[in-house]
C-alpha cells in the first residue's frame, strides 16, 4: 500500500489542506508547532480511526487534541492510496456522533464492503502499524532501557510473530497468575472446607428440630389464645348490652330533666305574657271609656248616623228661603215700593237682609258641620283600632291560657315519667372485672407467643446465615476445584507456549535474524553485517572482528538495530506487499554518516519512505547525496 495524497478537510489546525506523496523518499519539513505531528496522526487516524475516550481521559485524549479549531462538528478527511496497481480513496468522518468510514475503488467507481476492506488491509492493524512501518526514535532511553527494548521486541516478534504479545511477560504472568490463584482460593484448605460444610449441616439439622418444638408450642398457645378471645367477645357482648341500657337510661333521664326545665321556663314565660296581655287590655278599655263608645254596637250606631247625617244646616237654610221669599213676595205685590224711598226700602230690605244674614250663617254652619263630621269620623276610626287591638288581645289571651294549660299538663306528665324512671331498676350484671382478667391473661399469652416467635425467627435467621455459610463454602469449594482446573490449564498453557515459542523461534526467528542482518549490513555500510538473538533473548551484532552485545554499543547503533528489526518485521509480516515507512524524527540520535547511509539505502530500496522532521539536515543530506526526493514544507 502506497500513500498517494492526503486531504485534511477539517482536522486540527488544518482546513481543506492537501498534501501529495510520491514513491521513494518524501521529506515533510516544518518547525515546531507547524503541524508535522498532526499530519502523522491524521494518516494513522485515516487508517484506524480516532475514538473519543470517556470520563476524565476525554479532556486530553487524541480525539479532543485534534478536534478542528474552526467548525469542530465538521471533523473529516480523505486519503488516496495505491495497492496492487489500483487506486483507492479512504473517506472518514471522525465526529463521535456521525462516525463513518468508506473505501472507494476509484478505478471501478464503487464502494468496498467490509470483507473487501479487510482484504485490502491484509492484517495491518494499529499495533502492527506502530511496531513496523511507523518508526520513531528511542534515543531518549538509558543504555539499560535500550537493551531491554531490543530484547523484548526481538523476543516477542521472534517467538510469536506479534507485537501485541510479550512472551517473556506472558510466561511470567502465567506463573504470577498461578501463585495468585493458589493464594486467593486457598487450594490447600479443601479438606477444611468440606469438614466445615458437614459441621454446619449438622448444626442446621439440630436447629430444625428445635424449631419444630417451638412451632408446636406456638400452635398450642394460639389455640388457648383463640379460646380466650372467644370468651372475651362473649362477655364483651353481654356487657355491651348492659352499657347500652345504661346509656339509654341516662339519656332518657337527662331528656326528662331537660323537658321539665324547658316546660317550667315556658310556663313562666306564658304567665308573664298573660299578665302583660291583661294589663294592655285594661288600658284599652279605659281608652274606650274615654271615647264615649263603650261597645262595638254603639260604635256601629254612631257610624251609621254619621253616614246618614248631612252637612247642610236645614233650619238656617229654611229661614233664609222664607226671608228671601217674603222680600220677593212683598216686591211682587207692591212694585212701587222700590221707589227708593226710605219707607219702601225698609219694607223690602228687612226680609232681604235677614235672608242674607241667615245665608251667611248657613254657609258657616255648613263648614262647621263638615269639620265636626271629620272629627267624629277620626274618633270612630281610632275607636275601631282600639277595639281591634282589644279583640286581638282577647284572642292572644285565650291562646296563651290554652298554651299555659297544655304546658302545665305536659309538666305533670314529665314529672310522673321521671318519678317512674327513677323508681325503675337496671340490670346489675357487670362483666368488666372478668373482662379485665381475660385481657391480662390474653396479654400474657400474647407476650409468650411473641417471645416464642422471636426465638423461632432468631433461629430461622441463624439458619439463613448458616445456609449462606454453606453456600459460601460450596462456592469456595467450587472455586478451589475451578482453581485446580485453572492451575492445570495454566501449566498446560505454559508448556504449550514454550513449545510453540521454540518451534516459532526455530523457523520465524531464523528469518527475522536473516532479514534484520541484511538491513543492518546495508544501513551501517556493512560495518555490522549480522544481528544475533540467542536463546536467552540477548541481542548482539557481529562486527568485522568480534561479536558485540547491544549494551556495549552506542545509542546510535542501537537505534540502527531497532530500525533493522522493524524493517525486517515489516518485510516478513507484509511479505511482498508494497508498504510505506513513516519516520518521525527517527534520525535525531544518528550522526550524519549513519543518517546518510540509512537515507541512501531507503531512497534506493524501499517502496515509500515519509520522513517527518523539524530539522533541515535530512534535506541537506539528500541534496548532498544526490538522492531523488519529494519535499513538502509546512508553514
Amino acid at each position: 500500500m502506497i500513500i498517494k495524497d492526503i486531504r485534511l478537510i477539517n482536522f486540527g489546525k488544518f482546513h481543506d489542506t492537501e498534501i501529495h506523496f510520491e514513491r521513494g523518499l518524501n521529506i515533510v519539513y516544518g518547525e515546531n508547532e507547524a503541524g508535522k505531528t498532526t499530519i502523522h496522526t491524521f494518516i494513522r487516524g485515516m487508517l484506524f480511526g480516532i475514538d473519543k475516550q470517556r470520563g476524565k481521559a476525554s479532556g486530553k485524549d487524541t480525539y479532543t487534541k485534534y478536534e478542528p479549531w474552526i467548525n469542530p462538528e465538521v471533523y473529516r478527511g480523505m486519503m488516496r492510496v495505491e495497492n496492487d496497481g489500483k487506486d483507492y480513496r479512504f473517506e472518514r468522518n471522525f465526529n463521535k456522533n456521525e462516525k463513518s468510514f468508506r473505501v472507494i475503488d476509484e478505478d471501478l467507481g464503487r464502494e468496498l464492503d467490509d470483507n473487501e476492506i479487510k482484504q485490502l488491509f491484509r492484517g495491518l492493524d494499529e499495533s502492527c502499524y506502530y511496531n513496523t512501518i511507523s518508526i520513531s526514535q528511542i534515543g531518549s532511553a538509558t543504555d539499560k532501557e535500550l537493551e531491554n527494548i531490543l530484547k523484548n521486541y526481538a523476543a516477542n516478534l521472534g517467538s510469536t510473530k506479534s507485537m501485541e504479545i510479550d512472551m517473556k511477560q506472558a510466561l511470567t504472568s502465567l506463573d504470577a497468575e498461578r501463585k495468585e490463584i493458589i493464594s486467593e482460593n486457598k487450594v490447600g484448605s479443601k479438606e477444611s472446607v468440606i469438614r466445615d460444610m458437614e459441621e454446619t449441616a449438622e448444626e442446621i439439622e439440630m436447629s430444625k428440630r428445635e424449631q419444630d418444638t417451638i412451632i408446636s408450642e406456638i400452635d398450642l398457645d394460639r389455640s388457648k389464645e383463640a379460646e380466650l378471645l372467644a370468651k372475651k367477645q362473649d362477655l364483651a357482648g353481654k356487657d355491651a348490652v348492659r352499657l347500652e341500657e345504661m346509656t339509654k337510661y341516662s339519656a332518657r333521664k337527662e331528656n326528662l330533666y331537660n323537658e321539665i326545665m324547658q316546660l317550667n321556663h315556658e310556663i313562666d314565660k306564658a304567665s308573664r305574657t298573660l299578665t302583660e296581655i291583661t294589663a294592655q287590655k285594661g288600658e284599652m278599655e279605659k281608652q274606650l271609656e274615654s271615647k264615649g263608645i263603650p261597645t262595638r254596637e254603639v260604635m256601629e250606631r254612631v257610624s251609621n248616623a254619621l253616614n246618614k247625617a248631612t252637612n247642610i244646616p236645614i233650619v238656617f237654610a229654611l229661614i233664609t228661603v222664607v226671608c228671601l221669599g217674603c222680600s220677593i213676595g212683598m216686591f211682587m205685590a207692591n212694585p212701587e215700593l222700590l221707589d227708593f224711598s226710605s219707607k219702601g226700602i225698609l219694607k223690602i230690605g228687612i226680609p232681604a237682609g235677614l235672608a242674607l244674614a241667615f245665608l251667611i250663617a248657613t254657609i258657616v254652619k255648613f263648614f262647621m258641620n263638615v269639620k265636626s263630621k271629620e272629627r267624629l269620623a277620626e274618633n270612630l276610626k281610632e275607636t275601631k283600632l282600639i277595639m281591634d287591638k282589644l279583640d286581638a288581645l282577647n284572642n292572644e289571651k285565650t291562646y296563651t291560657e290554652r298554651q299555659l294549660d297544655n304546658r302545665r299538663a305536659n309538666l305533670s306528665v314529665a314529672k310522673e315519667s321521671l318519678k317512674n324512671l327513677e323508681e325503675s331498676e337496671l340490670s346489675s350484671d357487670d362483666y368488666s372485672e372478668e373482662i379485665k382478667e381475660l385481657d391480662e391473661e390474653y396479654a400474657a399469652l400474647k407476650e409468650k407467643i411473641g417471645k416464642e416467635q422471636g426465638v423461632l425467627e432468631q433461629k430461622q435467621e441463624q439458619d439463613i446465615e448458616l445456609e449462606k455459610h454453606i453456600e459460601n463454602l460450596k462456592a469456595k469449594l467450587q472455586s478451589i476445584k475451578n482453581a485446580e482446573i485453572e492451575i492445570r490449564a495454566l501449566e498446560n498453557a505454559k508448556r504449550e507456549i514454550e513449545e510453540i515459542a521454540y518451534e516459532v523461534r526455530n523457523s520465524f526467528g531464523r528469518r527475522l535474524n536473516e532479514k534484520a542482518s541484511y538491513y543492518m549490513s546495508k544501513i551501517t555500510n556493512e560495518k555490522y553485517n549480522n544481528i544475533v538473538i540467542d536463546d536467552n533473548l540477548n541481542v548482539s551484532v557481529n562486527g568485522r572482528n568480534a561479536l558485540i552485545s547491544s549494551f556495549k554499543l552506542s545509542k546510535g547503533t542501537v537505534e540502527q538495530i531497532y530500525m533493522a528489526l522493524r524493517l525486517a518485521a515489516a518485510d516478513i509480516i507484509f511479505e511482498n506487499d508494497t508498504k510505506p515507512i513513516l519516520l518521525d524524527d527517527t534520525f535525531a540520535m544518528y550522526d550524519n554518516k549513519r543518517m546518510g547511509n540509512t537515507m541512501k539505502f531507503m531512497a534506493e530500496n524501499l517502496d515509500q519512505v515519509i520522513v517527518f522532521s523539524c530539522h533541515t539536515r535530512e534535506k541537506v543530506m539528500a541534496d548532498k547525496l544526490g538522492l531523488d526526493y519529494h519535499l513538502k514544507k509546512l508553514d
